[in-house]
């Protein structure tokens, strides 16, 4: 469940960061297409639907899944080992 969280709440701002990332510039640095992190987010899902914010989402929840799983199953090991209990 924490990967599907993870994925769930992190796929929007990784669409978002990476348009304003891939956007071309000017001469001095500026984008050209979003002024904004919030301009890109209101314009992806304007042009293309609220959906669109989640292109590659399951490419993302197959590689947080494992990885969650793993961590905590191993921190909860590390912890009971140590000798500590509830939080």
């Amino acid at each position: 469940m924490a990967g599907l969280v993870a994925a769930t709440m992190g796929t929007p701002a990784d669409v978002v960061k990476t348009r304003i990332m891939n956007q071309p510039t000017d001469i001095n640095g500026r984008g050209l297409l979003y002024k904004s992190s919030l301009d890109c987010l209101l314009r992806t899902v304007e042009n293309e639907g609220f959906l669109a914010l989640y292109k590659g989402f399951l490419p993302v929840w197959i590689r947080m899944a494992p990885w969650s799983l793993t961590f905590w199953l191993s921190f909860e090991q590390i912890r009971h080992s140590l000798g500590a209990t509830g939080f």
